[in-house]
């Protein structure tokens, strides 16, 4: 998924998938600078977030490993690896929460046909943990970051306070009741207008990166064209002398 990134010193940082690569672009841009390439192995399932200053991202390889990496700072490091794609890894989210990063995605259980959706915390702990399993099928879970971590996935709501992060395979406590299904449809309702928004934005984005990437290429052209006019004035020097 494409993003923008508002960076500490006024800046932006725009990131998105491109031809299997994932690309980078500050902005605005200023002569010298152009395009930089992270990594040049995705399969699918870009995230990134700005988290302390710096942005991070992660995706699925084409090789089935899971990559995380800071941008600007070298290359992406495996913290997960499933070559044979049995375990299904998809879904990544990279999200800020209660001053930690987080990194959530899904997976097939190893105890059947039934899938979980998982998280670790790539900075400080890569042990993939277990938040929420027992789905019938690829669940495509929302997250809501409050004061609690409320995840909403086919129709049923699960909350965390982040205090006591859940044993592998623990399938934390969600609501029950009129108060439940109230949670539900208001986090339903609030993901119907996200959604709405995140379309807006990523036309707007995909705008703003075309328009990018046209000045970009119109100053690697001009470039271009001062190197040849200055390769002339070279040989006409070279042939008088």
């Amino acid at each position: 998924m494409e993003r923008i990134h508002s960076l500490p010193d006024g800046t932006k940082l725009a990131v998105w998938e491109e031809k299997n690569q994932v690309m980078a672009l500050t902005l605005p841009v200023r002569r010298g600078m152009g395009v930089s390439v992270l990594a040049r192995d995705v399969l699918k399932d870009l995230t990134s977030v700005l988290f302390r200053g710096s942005v991070y991202y992660a995706y699925h390889s084409l090789e089935h490993r899971v990559f995380f990496g800071t941008a600007g700072e070298g290359q992406p490091t495996a913290i997960l690896s499933d070559p044979s794609d049995e375990k299904g890894y998809s879904g990544f989210q990279l999200l800020e929460w209660n001053g930690e990063l987080y990194l959530f995605f899904r997976a097939r259980s190893q105890k059947g046909k039934t899938w979980e959706i998982k998280f670790m915390c790539p900075l400080s702990e890569r042990e993939a943990r277990t938040f929420w399993e027992g789905f019938t099928r690829a669940p495509e879970p929302v997250y809501a970051v409050g004061e609690k971590l409320s995840v909403l996935a086919e129709g049923k709501i699960c909350t965390w306070n982040g205090k006591q992060p859940p044993e592998p395979g623990e399938v934390l406590r969600s609501g029950t009741g009129q108060k439940a299904r109230d949670t539900i449809l208001r986090l339903e309702e609030e993901n119907r207008q996200y959604k709405v928004q995140m379309a807006a934005l990523a036309q707007k984005q995909e705008y703003q990166l075309a328009e990018v990437k046209k000045q970009y290429d119109e100053l690697a052209g001009y470039a271009a064209e001062l190197q040849k006019e200055g390769k002339r004035w070279r040989e006409k020097y070279y042939k008088k002398h």
